[in-house]
């Protein structure tokens, strides 16, 4: 049943909200939080089966706002968490207001995960898309000729720079913006290579016996690497000079340039191609070194710049008038790549240049293609190298937690459960949503405190449907998403469905385009600035950095599940005077060995901890104990042979690690390979 509501907006506005109920439009997992929202003023609900009609839960409704200053609405919250039997079901308000029917299943993300990974072959440039993998979306080759040095290189004639991918609704291709973009996916699968390892998405190399996340990732390294100059400095990007009108890829035609090198794009290639290395070096060790000789290259001359190159960052010359990712400060890059060096390396050389530098800010902000400071501060916090100072690594989780703590304050003051408040919705919105939702994501890993992970969780459910809009804001994907998407193949192609995976920016209370400011002004509510218009580049265009952050959410949310192995809250653990961190076993996965490194932290140095180490498989059931006997505070390794503890004789597969000290217990997953 819909109503429609007239509800004062501000002074002199009018704005015409349909009466709904908004929830997460692909369903809930049953180990999960369940959440809705609805504008209606009603007092309690009723979860109904789809086939029996039957109820199955009964719940009172939360107000949360009379007047949510994002929105403008009245919104109340349902809360069904308990309820976790698999099945379709609807939400009906005792004002007998109807949802969306949804399902409970564990497998809910999965169609999320793989639309947005794929997203990234459909964003490929320089290659054919056939039929076996593309579908009705295949299309011929384009841009074979990238691309012709501009007269900024002060080089002429042409370099070789096929492939790649293009960066948003345009065809560009842009190495700032591969950095942030590389840098999350890479992240995604360092951290949770279990929920990323499926070989099976069917694009060209799936079944080559690598994961596809890692098959796309090298698409894009692949032409990285031709953006590198003989010096070892990295050109800033490939475009033309002006943005290319609504066409398919294969008939854009012109002159596509190079142009002048960056350190910003510099301090990108050498992050990612670092982080890279890590990951690929057990996959193919040979392009694995050739691409941290590249980096380490890239550094040599970064390294050597006393300034920002070009003066002032990079600028659009006269006459571009594409994309620039312009930036004044490349400190953060510089940052990034030194720290991301001394992960893959462990010299100390990488490690000397982050602790002298890393103090102009901590862990104050969430990560953006012009700010990557944040990246290089996690890739520091998470570090598995035994030189990293462990003072420093306390100092940036006490600020991983203070800025995550912020973050779940402004999730607790909006009517949708998002962290962004008025004034922070700007262009690409959606993307700092869900970057919100890796910070906490991050916190959790850390912590282990379950109210950041269930933010985090808001914060994907936000952008498939628990929003005013009652959209998925993910082409494809949910029952309702944008149709008009500012990006050129899916206009272009005649096909009356978008390109499926795609996450539009959101909305944007500052109206950076002329669609926008037709239809809305400076009175309209923040999270309403939103059109699903195809020229509304500035709150309806999609972004390979705004999709990077969903695919790592919707993987780890696909993946994760409650295992029986319990963990206790960082809390409980104060009230002792001590605490302990267990960090991520390295390397991961393993085969013959693996290192798991802890630390206890007491106010007493001379206490002693008794320390046990539990291996168990999925069911719970132990594998094997490793008694570490009684420790003093400090920092230990454990080293696990597969040889010694006879780890040969159990399959391949997901298992847990729990590390006990005294009566607590923290637990992580790691992946065995035969």
């Amino acid at each position: 049943m819909w109503r429609i509501y007239f509800v004062f907006l501000f002074s002199f506005n009018f704005n015409a909200l349909v009466a709904q109920i908004f929830i997460n439009q692909l369903g809930y997992k049953p180990d999960l939080p369940k959440f809705f929202y609805t504008n209606i003023n009603a007092s309690s609900f009723q979860i109904i089966e789809e086939n029996t009609n039957l109820v199955h839960y009964e719940g009172s409704l939360t107000l949360i706002s009379n007047r949510d200053p994002a929105t403008g609405m009245l919104i109340k919250k349902g809360d069904f968490s308990t309820f976790n039997i698999s099945g379709r079901y609807f939400i009906k308000l005792n004002t007998n207001d109807t949802s969306y029917h949804f399902n409970i299943s564990d497998n809910v993300f999965n169609d999320l995960l793989n639309k947005s990974l794929k997203a990234f072959y459909f964003q490929r440039c320089g290659s054919q898309l056939f039929y076996q993998h593309a579908g009705v979306y295949q299309r011929a080759t384009c841009h074979q000729n990238d691309g012709f040095y501009h007269s900024s290189t002060g080089q002429t004639g042409f370099k070789l720079s096929r492939g790649g991918w293009h960066d948003a609704g345009d065809y560009g291709k842009y190495v700032v913006n591969a950095g942030i973009t590389l840098g999350t996916l890479l992240m995604a699968y360092e951290l949770f290579p279990e929920y990323f390892s499926s070989d099976s998405l069917n694009i060209p190399e799936s079944g080559n016996g690598i994961p596809d996340l890692l098959d796309e990732i090298k698409y894009e390294i692949l032409w990285l690497l031709t953006m590198q100059a003989e010096d070892g400095a990295v050109f800033h990007k490939l475009t033309k000079e002006q943005f290319e009108s609504f066409v398919m890829p294969s008939q854009d035609s012109g002159i596509r340039y190079i142009y002048q090198k960056s350190s910003t794009a510099t301090g990108n290639f050498i992050a990612v191609l670092s982080r890279f290395y890590r990951v690929y070096r057990s996959y193919d060790s040979t392009f694995a070194n050739q691409c941290l000789t590249a980096a380490i290259n890239a550094w040599n001359w970064l390294s050597n710049q006393s300034g920002i190159v070009p003066p002032g960052g990079f600028k659009n010359p006269q006459g571009t008038y594409t994309g620039e990712y312009g930036d004044n400060n490349d400190s953060d890059e510089r940052l990034w790549a030194a720290v991301e060096l001394f992960e893959s390396t462990g010299l100390s050389e990488y490690r000397e240049y982050y602790e002298f530098n890393y103090t102009f800010a901590l862990i104050n902000s969430t990560m953006n293609w012009q700010n990557v400071r944040t990246l290089a501060h996690l890739t520091y916090l998470f570090s598995n190298q035994p030189s990293a100072n462990q003072s420093i690594k306390s100092q940036l989780y006490n600020s991983l937690l203070v800025y995550s703590n912020n973050l779940v304050n402004k999730r607790n003051s909006n009517g949708f459960g998002i962290t962004l408040n008025p004034g922070e919705y700007y262009w690409g919105s959606n993307s700092i949503v869900l970057n919100n939702g890796i910070i906490l994501l991050l916190a959790y890993l850390k912590s282990q405190n379950q109210t950041y992970k269930n933010v985090a969780l808001e914060q994907l459910n936000y952008v498939i449907g628990c929003n005013a809009h009652n959209l998925s804001f993910v082409t494809g994907v949910g029952i309702k998403y944008p149709k008009k998407p500012h990006h050129r193949p899916s206009e272009a192609d005649g096909i009356a469905e978008p390109i499926p995976g795609l996450i539009v920016g959101g909305p944007n209370q500052y109206l950076d385009d002329p669609i926008l400011q037709q239809y809305f002004n400076q009175n309209t509510p923040p999270a309403l600035c939103y059109i699903d218009h195809l020229q509304s580049w500035a709150s309806n265009e999609i972004a390979i950095n705004w999709n990077a952050p969903l695919v790592l959410l919707a993987g780890f949310f696909n993946g994760s599940f409650t295992s029986n192995v319990d963990n206790k809250n960082e809390d409980e653990f104060n009230k002792f005077n001590y605490n302990f961190e267990l960090e991520q076993n390295f390397p991961n996965p393993f085969n013959s060995q693996t290192v798991i490194r802890y630390t206890i932290n007491s106010n007493d140095n001379s206490k002693l901890f008794r320390v046990n180490l539990r291996v168990t498989n999925l069911l719970g059931e132990t594998v094997f104990n490793i008694s570490e006997g009684y420790k003093t505070p400090g920092s230990y390794h454990i080293l696990l042979d597969s040889a010694e503890f006879n780890f040969n004789k159990f399959p391949s597969g997901i298992y847990f690690y729990q590390l006990s000290v005294n009566e607590n217990h923290k637990t992580k997953k790691m992946i065995f390979l035969k």
